[in-house]
This record gives C-alpha cells, structure tokens and sequence, in this order.
C-alpha cells in the first residue's frame, strides 16, 4: 500500500474513532436513538466511500456495525444478537456500503475517462492547429511565390515599354525637341529604376517586403500609366474622364501600373484604330474602380470561364493576331488578376454597353481625412 493510501486510512480510522468516542458521550441522553447512530455513520460510510475505495468503505461499515451494535442495540456493551433485527441492521450497513463504493469507484471511472479524453481532446485540438498553420503558411509562401513568379515575369516583358519610349524619344527621325524629350527621358529612367528595384526587392531572398502598399491619387495613377503605356499607345486616342475629385487608392504602385499597363496593351490590341480608349476614375465608400474600355469585339459568353487563364487567347480576334498575341494577352490578364487580388483588389470584365469590352480595375480605397 503506497504512503498516501496509508496516510487515508490512518484520517478515516481517526475520523471513525472520533466519531464513536462522540457517539459514545451522547448514548447516555434519553432523545437519542439507535436511528440517529445509524444516520451519523451512514454519513461518515458515504465520505469514506466518495474519497477512499472499495476496502476502505467496506472497512467503514464493519466498524459502524459493530459500534452501532456495541452502544445502541440492546442489550447493550455486547456483541450478542437479541433479535433478528440485528441481521437486517448488518444487511444494512453492508448493502449501502457497497453500493455507494460502486457508486463512487465508477464515478471516478467515469471522470478518469473524462479527464483522459479531454486531454485527448486538446493534444488533438493542438496538433489540429499545428497542421491548420502549417498548411495557412504553405498556402501563403505558395501564393508569394506565384506572385513573385508572376511579376517578374511581366517586369522583365515590360520593360521594353520605357526602353522603346526611351529609344524613340533619342531617334532624332522622330522630331522631338530637347524641351518634350528630356522630362519624358528622366521619368522613363525614374521608371526603369521602379522595375530594377522592384525586381530586386521581389528576387531577394527573404529580403524585403512583397508588397510596398502606399496612399496614391486614382487620377494621377492613370496619367503616370498613360505616360508609362506612350510607345503602346502611340497614335491612339484615349479619354479620360474622372467621376469625382479627391479619390484615392491604397496600392503598389508598381503592381497597379502593371496591371494599368495590361489593361491598356489589351485595349489597344483589340480596339479599332479610329475608336478611342476610354479610362474611367471611379469609386464606392471602400473601392476605388479605374475602367479601360474598349471599342473591340468584346467578349463571348462561351469565352468568359477562360478568360482570366494564363495563356488562353481572345477568339474573337482575328485569326491573323491570334498567333502573334493571344499569348501574351491572356497572360496580360491573368497577371493583372492577380497583382490586383495581391492588393486585395481585382480585375473585373463586363461588356460594353454599345459593343465592346470594359474591364474594372477594383483597388481598396483609403480612408478620407
């Protein structure tokens, strides 16, 4: 028997003793009865039984009989059975001491499983996070990749843009003064040095942030875009109209000119020469929406599920294009989605009431004041 069980009985035959000694003083008053002994040492045989187990409450009913028997039962101070009473007195005792001892020893059963279960539960809640977190993390390093991916891609295609606006600006076949030249060379340089540093921030290696979210005015996002677009947009006729002053977006302003600068090569791929490119600045209470609209065959209904997919072609170009851009606009408009959904944005189609395409760059808007 280990010390703590001795130390349990050792309490229990002292709380018995006390118990008898205290029953033994109160016997020689004439309102006590045998029923109020049994009472007291029903109680102590129940306390017994809840803490102790089967021997300890067995060895509490013997020990109350007998004290029963001893001080109450006449004749009294013997063990001697006076009447058949005395058997069912023992039966008594015995009986509710085993059925509380059954009582109490499956209860606490019953809460060792609990206890056991429970903690079941949470080593299995725990390693349910665990796996929950390391599945958010991969999801998370696997989306920074596409997105990383993604972007280099188009910056590495794109830098063409500010390259062939440089080289044409520099060709003295194409008239341009130093006074129109040099600003627009020193802005297509500040351009490039984006693309570089934007490119190095996204390559290094657990270096940097993925994305640089800032306040930029919507209007101003669509001039630098247009300016950014000028060899692409050449000769091309393009509207802008703004719904109301004051808009401002929270974006990269790199990701946005990219997808601008998509949108705009898209528009001018598909629109008919004579027909202008129509770019609105709009907004709702959260969402700041620049519109690229074109004056092109817009899009079929058979078209729309593959129409945001790397590397799936408009059909309804001319098949003398197809094979020259259906490549790189179908990547134009799945990277588009998806640095726009990187800043918690979107890139959205619709047709054009009229004829032609719309497509909605979303853009969280910042906070006014």
């Amino acid at each position: 028997m280990s010390r703590s069980r001795v130390g349990l009985w050792a309490v229990w035959l002292a709380v018995y003793a006390v118990t008898t000694a205290l029953l033994y003083v109160a016997s020689g008053l004439p309102d006590i009865r045998v029923a109020h002994a049994v009472l007291a040492y029903l109680v102590l045989v129940i306390m017994a039984s809840r803490q102790g187990g089967r021997a300890l409450s067995m060895t509490m009913v013997g020990l109350s009989y007998l004290a029963v028997k001893w001080f109450y039962v006449p004749p009294r101070f013997t063990l001697r059975a006076a009447t058949p009473l005395d058997g069912v007195l023992l039966a008594g005792f015995v009986i509710t001491g085993w059925m509380l001892s059954e009582l109490f020893a499956k209860q606490r059963a019953a809460t060792r499983l609990a206890e056991e279960r429970t903690r079941e539960v949470e080593r299995l809640s725990a390693e349910r996070l665990q796996l929950e977190r390391e599945a958010s993390t991969a999801r998370v390093m696997r989306e920074a990749d596409r997105l990383k991916n993604a972007l280099l891609s188009s910056l590495a295609h794109d830098l063409r843009s500010p390259v062939s606006t440089l080289s044409l600006l520099s060709d003295p076949a194409a008239g341009f003064t130093a006074d129109v030249a040099l600003p627009r060379v020193h802005e297509e340089a500040q351009r490039l040095g984006e693309y570089i540093a934007t490119l190095q921030r996204f390559a290094a290696e657990g270096g940097g942030s993925m994305l640089a979210l800032d306040t930029h005015d919507a209007t101003g996002l669509v001039h630098t875009a247009l300016r950014s677009s000028a060899a692409v947009l050449a000769g091309r006729r393009v509207d802008v109209v703004t719904r109301q002053a004051g808009i401002v977006a929270r974006c990269d302003l790199t990701l946005t000119m990219q997808v601008l600068g998509n949108l705009l090569q898209n528009a001018v791929r598909y629109a008919p020469d004579h027909a202008p490119i129509d770019v609105t600045v709009s907004a709702t209470l959260s969402t700041v929406e620049l519109t690229v609209a074109d004056r092109g065959p817009g899009v079929g209904e058979q078209e729309l599920d593959r129409l945001f997919v790397p590397l799936q072609s408009r059909p309804s170009v001319a098949a003398g294009d197809a094979g020259a851009s259906g490549g790189r606009m179908g990547m134009g408009l799945a990277i588009a989605r998806t640095f726009a959904r990187a800043q918690r944005g979107d890139v959205v189609y619709r047709p054009r009431a009229g004829g032609g395409a719309e497509f909605i760059m979303q853009l969280p808007r910042a906070p006014m004041g």
